[in-house]
């Protein structure tokens, strides 16, 4: 999806017509999932360069200075886990996930349209299920008091990923089933 197609004016003309509020619900959710794509593009790309210099130095070290980084291979595991993350909520907002549409593309555009929204709304009872439970799951003294074997920092920091991340997949679902019902613009 490019940038142009993103971005939400107050004079849509394509927006279904509908009363004031909804509109302006529809209008306000599709900014936050925008400037939320935004932010987590600019966090996905800082977390990508930490990892490469990461896994650079960590083979310079290992290979070259012969003096291996102990906690090298975790930090990479744990910035690979957060990048997995982020990479599906952005796949989410951008429809870029994989599908076998064979059976999909047969349909007609009306039954093409139920089909999106009960994707889309799956999805958000997915990720809040998943949200919800893993916010408990993070907060817990189990994993609050849990550290890292060799990085000294709290294991509630490295898994707060995964309720961040169905967080944003919430807001995305929400905004994709606005673009389906205003547009059909979201498979």
């Amino acid at each position: 999806m490019q940038d142009s197609q993103v971005v939400v004016s107050i004079k849509d003309e394509h927006a279904s017509p509908s009363t004031g509020n909804e509109y302006w619900l529809s209008s306000t959710i599709k900014r936050i999932a925008y400037v939320l794509d935004k932010i987590l593009v600019v966090v996905s790309v800082m977390i990508c360069l930490a990892l490469t210099l990461n896994m650079i130095i960590a083979v310079l070290f290992r290979y070259v200075v012969h003096q291996p980084i102990f906690w090298a291979d975790d930090l990479s595991l744990y910035l690979f886990c957060w990048i997995t993350f982020l990479g599906g909520s952005l796949a989410v907002n951008r429809s870029t996930m994989a599908a076998v549409t064979i059976l999909y593309d047969r349909l007609s555009p009306k039954f093409q349209q139920m089909v999106s929204i009960f994707i889309q709304v799956t999805m958000f009872i997915f990720a809040s299920l998943i949200g919800f439970y893993s916010f408990f799951w993070v907060v817990s003294p189990s994993v609050l008091n849990q550290t890292s074997p060799t990085i000294p920092i709290s294991m509630s920091y490295l898994y707060s990923i995964v309720p961040v991340s169905m967080g944003c997949i919430v807001i995305f679902t929400v905004s994709n089933i606005c673009k389906i019902l205003n547009k059909g613009e979201v498979s």
